[in-house]
């Protein structure tokens, strides 16, 4: 007895593991590529300022997110009001 809805199902589970084989593939990919540039950018003169500027940006934009968060948190607590 055949179950269409069973081999159909099937069929997307076979599509979606090799979607995953492709994306982790990919992924490895990519990771190597981010690996390579890190290095080149450590290797590169100014490197350490970058590195710097790379940290001193990502806590700027950390506490602009959480004033965001703050303010959208007012705003939805006055209209709410």
């Amino acid at each position: 007895m055949s179950l269409p809805w069973l081999q159909e199902l099937e069929e997307r589970v076979r599509e979606t593991a090799a979607r995953l084989r492709e994306l982790r593939a990919e992924n490895e990919r990519l990771s190597r590529r981010v690996a390579e540039l890190e290095g080149e950018l450590a290797s590169a003169p100014g490197g350490k300022e970058r590195e710097s500027w790379a940290e001193e940006r990502s806590e700027i934009r950390s506490r602009v997110e959480q004033l965001a968060g703050h303010l959208e948190k007012l705003l939805a607590d006055d209209g709410g009001g």
